[in-house]
Parts: structure tokens; sequence; C-alpha cells
């Protein structure tokens, strides 16, 4: 149980007993998604979110105008919108938004059958349980895709050991809340200061910040950060076998999960900008993955004579000791004004460029526990543009630093290629010389706190994932290398997954086999390998030989034109995508889509291609893998049901009065509705009810009475907002608020926020309050008897 092997995919670190069911449910693989029954409202939203999208092609089409976001290299920053074209009408376009949505809300999901077994049920439960108790901590390594079983206190430890590391870290004076206010206010403060410089536009203000033409911020959720993060990944792989059954905890390295977070958007609008740039800096000496090395090997034996060094001849690797965390913020930042000095981009981007990495790698911070920590030395692991900063500060290192400096060594080097910290090259010297090359590297780079280790030299050496080796005439040749800590796992066929996602699997897996070998003798062997391996996930053996030779064929063509189609294009780039979950009859609603697609032509151009994007439903890992709880201040919980309350419990809070008591039944139009009593109203990112009173009191089964919405903001203050609407005079303001609407309307004498009960649903991550509103609207239908078919002047 503490030991990798193909039938056992699970790696025991705690010291807990830990029941079979749980390793036969883990074994499933940490991407097996578990059948679920379709969500009718899930389908509905999905749908209205792609009429949405082909209104305003439809729209586009009759009303020709460029999209300011084609062809841009900002378009992942794309402000979501709810808009829909003003003043537009087509009557083909009606007749097919009746026709899709007559569909969703028709269709009868039926229950897919079970691919869990009673075990492996009982297995998830038990995990469940202990994760959410604090328990167990599950997670993947940090290479070869084993699960790891660990205790969670053994995990924040490890965690707490790197952060009171006062070398490293340090640990601000300010709150996690204060800490997010103050890099916000940073970032705004540096792109106004830029925006006046004339060094960016008033587009890409918008785009970091949120704040339009007014400096008013943007309401999207898209300008709401989350606190960044951090969570420990184990290396494994470099633990003996003795060591895993001791249950000796592996190395780490934390990672910086900075998605969301308050630089979030200023890194993703820097980083294709800092990728072009360090691509160009770094000009040769760039390897973007394995096949791109295997390219330049293939070259390079067309072009050079190295059989004449005989067996002198070496292949050697490098590899750079904790890269991320040993850049000093200073030489990264000198390496990154030589980078541009040396590009092709306009010296005002420069500039920006250049001030913004800057704010970035000073400002960044992680929240633990409540307090917040910056790092003293090194670039966060997972930022943005983490690899294009050490790109450039290692190029810089190397080449201007210190090859002037060892030039008689270097003279040795007849091949040099790096990803990211890890070097492959061919030497023309002596051992002696090479490890004398190494002392000198290292005496040389110090100074900038950089220190190479792990070197191989020799004949034959693993790097990347192939094993690369010199023939008899010095040719390199290459063969695949998978890591002894491999779990060599694949997706199971039972997952529930749409079924030509386990052909490509197949198909990509052979492709990279096939390109990772030279030889046909050791690629027939990989490939038996690969087989049995598949074989183990459920794959069949007859699916596999029907896809060999499709493998072998575009593995010769990828080779031929550089992994690219041959044209290099895609079918069209004039796309309609409707993103939807995968669900058991998805091919229905494609039939139906198809049948549609002559209109949608018709409405928006021959050239349209309607395309699906099959989102998957959650997989074991997203059930049981709690990274961000491992930085999260545990709220303190009330065992005693009769004092639960989602009440804030402050003196001043004018919604604690009306809330919802947990001893209340709740009903929608004749539907029971549950409350989050773990949730109180200073919560945000929530979806709350407001119920009247005097209308949910009448007899009838379906009532006007209930609403549903949403806010970015604390509850209380959302309230505040409605309650403020509950005015009559010549301003209308009741006409602003769905609430202060339903009682001027239904009962004007007595026209006040006291008469509507509250409680908060469901906290849900800010990019998902859209879609959980629309859902709980179309499962209690209050958009047909309640309040939320009332229509509202914003």
């Amino acid at each position: 149980s503490s030991g990798i092997n193909a039938e056992s995919q699970s790696v025991l670190f705690s010291f807990l007993e830990i029941p079979e069911d749980a390793f036969l449910y883990l074994n499933k693989g940490l991407n097996f998604v578990e059948s679920k029954t379709a969500n009718k409202e899930d389908i509905v939203y999905d749908t209205k979110e792609f009429l949405r999208k082909l209104e305003w092609k439809a729209f586009f089409a009759a009303n020709p105008k460029d999209d300011s976001f084609s062809d841009d290299i900002h378009a992942d920053l794309r402000i979501r919108s709810r808009k829909h074209p003003e003043n537009f009408s087509h009557p083909l376009f009606d007749d097919i938004k009746t026709r899709l949505l007559g569909f969703a809300r028709n269709f009868v999901p039926e229950e897919p059958e079970s691919n869990l077994t009673g075990r492996e049920r009982r297995g998830k439960a038990w995990l469940l349980k202990m994760t959410k108790a604090e328990s167990l901590f599950v997670t993947k390594a940090d290479k070869g895709g084993a699960t790891l079983i660990m205790d969670y206190q053994t995990v924040v430890e490890c965690i707490e050991r790197d952060l009171q590391n006062e070398t490293n870290f340090t640990k601000s004076e300010l709150s996690v809340d204060e800490m997010m206010t103050e890099v916000r206010g940073k970032v705004v403060e540096k792109t106004l200061d830029l925006l006046e410089r004339n060094n960016i536009s008033e587009k890409d203000k918008k785009l970091i910040t949120g704040l339009n033409e007014n400096n008013n911020l943007v309401q999207s959720p898209e300008f709401r950060p989350t606190i960044p993060y951090t969570y420990p990944l184990f290396k494994v792989h470099k633990l003996n076998e003795d060591q895993l059954h001791e249950k000796k905890i592996p190395p780490t390295r934390l990672v910086h999960a900075t998605r969301e977070g308050p630089l979030y958007r200023l890194e993703k609008w820097t980083k294709p900008y800092l990728t072009d740039v360090s691509r160009r800096f770094c000009g040769d000496e760039f390897l973007l993955d394995t096949p791109d090395l295997l390219e330049k090997i293939k070259e390079l034996n067309q072009v050079e004579d190295f059989e004449k060094y005989g067996d002198k001849l070496q292949l050697f690797t490098l590899d750079v000791i904790a890269l991320y965390p040993s850049i000093k913020i200073e030489f990264a930042l000198e390496s990154l004004k030589e980078a541009l000095r040396k590009g092709e981009l306009d010296p005002k981007l420069n500039t920006a460029l250049y001030e913004f990495t800057e704010l970035i790698l000073n400002n960044a911070f992680i929240g633990f526990k409540g307090s917040a920590y910056s790092g003293k030395i090194g670039i966060p692991t997972g930022n943005c543009i983490s690899r294009q900063v050490a790109d450039n500060t290692l190029h810089h290192l190397m080449f201007d630093k210190i090859k002037p400096n060892i030039e008689n060594l270097w003279d040795l080097i007849l091949f040099w290629k790096r990803f990211i910290d890890d070097v492959f090259g061919v030497w023309r010297g002596t051992l002696r010389q090479f490890n004398l090359f190494v002392q000198k590297l290292n005496m040389l780079a110090k100074p900038f706190g950089i220190q190479f280790g792990d070197q191989q030299v020799d004949r034959s050496v693993n790097y990347l994932d192939v094993t690369l080796y010199l023939d008899d005439q010095n040719q390199i040749q290459y063969k695949l290398f998978t890591k002894e800590t491999d779990a060599r796992l694949y997706l199971q066929t039972n997952s529930f997954h749409p079924p030509h996602v386990f052909k490509s699997v197949v198909y990509s897996q052979m492709i990279r086999v096939i390109r990772r070998n030279s030889k046909d003798a050791t690629c027939v062997q990989d490939l038996e390998k690969l087989k049995s391996d598949l074989a183990r996930s459920g794959h069949s053996m007859g699916m596999m030989e029907e896809l060999e030779p499709k493998a072998t064929l575009r593995a010769i063509e990828m080779d031929m034109f550089g992994g690219q189609e041959k044209d290099g294009k895609s079918e069209t780039s004039n796309k309609l995508i409707f993103s939807v979950k995968y669900f058991k009859e998805l091919e229905e609603l494609r039939k139906f889509v198809s049948s549609v697609e002559p209109d949608i032509k018709q409405l928006c151009g021959t050239d349209l291609q309607v395309t699906f994007a099959i989102r998957k439903q959650q997989s074991i890992g997203n059930v049981i893998v709690r990274n961000r709880t491992l930085s999260e201040t545990k709220p303190e919980v009330t065992t005693d049901i009769g004092s639960r309350s989602q009440k804030c419990g402050k003196a001043r809070c004018k919604t604690c009065p009306f809330l919802f008591e947990p001893s209340e039944n709740i009903t929608v139009n004749g539907e029971p509705l549950l409350l989050d009593f773990s949730l109180n109203c200073s919560d945000k990112n929530i979806i709350y009810i407001a119920q009247c009173t005097i209308c949910s009191s009448l007899g009838q089964k379906l009532k006007d009475d209930t609403y549903f919405g949403q806010t970015m903001t604390p509850m209380h203050i959302r309230m505040n907002g409605h309650r403020s609407k509950f005015v009559i005079d010549e301003r209308l303001l009741f006409e602003k608020s769905a609430l202060s609407m339903h009682c001027f309307l239904a009962h004007k004498s007595q026209f006040s926020m006291e008469f509507f009960k509250l409680g908060i649903v469901k906290r849900v991550r800010p990019v998902d309050l859209d879609r959980e509103e629309e859902k709980l609207i179309q499962k209690f239908r209050t958009n047909i008897c309640g309040l939320n078919r009332i229509v509202v002047v914003r």
C-alpha cells in the first residue's frame, strides 16, 4: 500500500488505517468521472447562452462591423456579457430560438447506469468524510500521475515549514483582505499612470482593471479577485522504494495558485508580449517541448558530422536546482530589460511591460490561514509569466554573464538546448573537463542565486520524457523514457466521458510513443507496453489495432509538417460554439442542432460552423482533492442546530431581523427549498432568496411571492440596495428593484422591505453566479410565477 505499481495507483503516506474500498475508488484515477443524470436547468442555461451568441452573430451579419476581439492577443481577457443586441429582431432567429428552447425545456433526462461498484461508492463516501473532516488529504504526485494519500496535518505542516522560513518568506502585517485591497490599488494606480503617459490604451486599462471611461468599476465577476492560495506538490520520484515503504514524506515545492487573484488579469495581459520577447531573446537555445527538441535533433543529425569525435563524444544534461524560488527579482528585472532592449516592440510598450512585470514580481503574495505571505526571493510558481521571466533570466545569466568567462570550456559544447530549467547538450571534451565546466558554472552562477545539479554525462541520458543516446555513427537516437514512479494510468473506459474521448486517448498516446522513438525496434517495444497499460484501463485490443496504422501515418505527417495540418489552418475561423456538459443523451441534442443548422447558416452566413465544446462532469480529482482548503481559515462549526442562523450578528445590520430561521419550512411554487446555514448575511458571491410574506400566506400552490437574486457583494449590502428603492416619488426608484416593484403593483398600501423574508441558498464562484441563479429560477419557475418575471429598469 505504500509503493507504486501497475496494480495500485495510490501511494499511502498516512498512518491512518485506510479501507480497501477507498483504494478501489482512487484506483479509478483522479480524472475518472462518475456517471450522472443530466441537469435539465444546466442544459436550458447552456442553450440560452448558445442562442445569445447566435443572436450576436445574426446581428453582426445584418449590421456588419468588426469584432474588436477578432485576432486579438487578449481575447482570453474578454469581459463576459449578459447583454443581447438592442433593437434586433428577425423571424428566423425567433423560430430557431423557439425550437431549441422547446427541445431543452421538454427534454426528459434518463438516469445513466452507475459506473461505480457498491464498494467503490462506499470508498468514495469514506474519503469524502475524511477529507471534509480534514483528517486525510488526497493529491496527485508532482510527476508520474500517482495518487497520494496523506495525513492532512502533515501537509499543512509542510506548508507552514516553508512559509515560516524567514529566508524565503515574509509574513505581512496586513490581513489577507487588506493585502488584496492594497495590491488591487497598486494595479489600478500603475495602470492609470501608464495610460496618462500614453504607454497603454483606454482599452488596455479596461481589460486590466475593469474601469470604464469614467473610471467606474464594471460590475462583472472577472473583476472580483479571489485570494491567492498555496499548496505543495510532492516529488515522489525523488524517493526510492525503501523510503516509500517507510512512508517518508517526499520533498515538496510550493505552488502559488494565483488564478483569479488581484494580479491575474495584469499577468494575462502581459503574458503574450513577454512570451514573444522571451522566445526571441532566447533564440536557438529555447525549447518549447519534447517534439521541438526531437525536431532540432533531426536537423542536427543531418548537418553535423559527429562521427569524427569517436567514443569521446558524450551527451549531457543539467538541471537548475529549485529554479523559481532561486531567481532574484532584481536580476530577473535586469534580464527583462536586456530582453526588451534586444526585442522589436514599441518603446512605450516596453516601458509598460517592464513596469507591470516589476509590479507583479514585487507584489505577488499568497494567503494562508488568514495571513498574507510574500516571497523574499524567487518568483511565484504558478504565475502566468513565471516561465517567461525564468527563460529571460537564465538566458541572460548563461550567455551574457557566464559564457564570456569560460569560453575555453564552452567551446567543448557542440549543442545546447534548454527547456525552462532542464538543459540538454552534446560534449566533445573529457569527463574531467565536463566536471570542471559544471564547477565553474556553479561558481559563476552562485552570486545570482542559481545552482546546477543532477547532471548526467554519458553516451545515453534521460531528458524530459525521452532517452537520448549515441549510435555507432554518433548520430543521436531516442526512445521513450518512463520514470519508475510513473503510474502509467490512463482514462478508464467506463468513465463518464463522450465516447470519442477514449479513441482520442489511444490515438494521441500512440502518436506520442511513435514520435518519441527513432528506431523501429524500440518503437514496437514501447507500443506493446502502451497497449498493455491501455488494456488494463479497459481499452479494447481491437480498437488499438484499428488505430495504430492511423496513428503511425499521423505521426509521419506531423514530423513532415511540424505538427500542423498540411495547410496550417483550421477549417473555418467563423465558429459558433455550443458549450455544454456531457450527458448521456448528448447525441440527441447534437442531432437537433444539426436539424436547425441550415437555418442558422441562412441567418448568419454559409461559412458559419456550429461546434460543440463538451465540458466534463466533476472528476474524482474535483471531488476529493481539496487544495484550497489547506490555506483557508476553518470557520467555527455550530453543532447546536437550534442556535444555527444566517445572521451576521452585527448590532446595526438591517438584514438580520428578516432572515429565515432554520426551523422554518420554505416552499417555492409548491417545491421545498433548503438554505445553507453555514453562511451568513456578511458573505458574498451568493445566491439569495427574497419571499414576500403577504403573498406567501395565500392559499394557492403557485404564488407570485419569490425572487432569486445574486450578489458579488456581502448580502446585507445588496439588501440595502433593494431597501433604498422603496421610495415613491418622481425619480421612480421603485422600478429599479423587483422587490419594490412587486410591492408597488401587488399591495401598494404595504410598500416596505419589511414584508420580505430573506435567505442565502448557496455560495458559488463569482463566474458561476449567472448560471446558478438561472438554474434556480428555472427549477422553481419564478420566471413564470414569481418575481423573477418582473422586468426592472437598469
